[in-house]
């Protein structure tokens, strides 16, 4: 599965902009710090497990993250 290197940033979490800075780290790490409140989609759970060793976040949300792309990948391959 091809993964796009974009995501959206839901609006709650820009309090301090009015449009999120264009680096995805900046965006992957605003998302892992309200996961899974925020971020649970397909496409962003693949680019957060992706580079899920570049972010801060605790072990439990490493994890869950793990967790959540295993989910995804289940669910994609019961398509095929």
């Amino acid at each position: 599965m091809n993964i796009e290197e974009k995501i959206t940033i839901p609006k709650e979490l820009l309090w301090d902009y009015k449009e999120p800075p264009d680096d995805i780290f900046w965006q992957l790490q605003r998302i892992v710090d309200f996961f899974p409140a925020y971020g649970t989609d397909i496409n962003t759970v693949k680019l957060l497990f992706k580079h899920r060793d570049k972010l801060k976040m605790e072990y439990g949300k490493y994890k869950l993250i793990g967790i959540y792309n295993e989910i995804w990948e289940e669910k994609s391959s019961q398509r095929n």
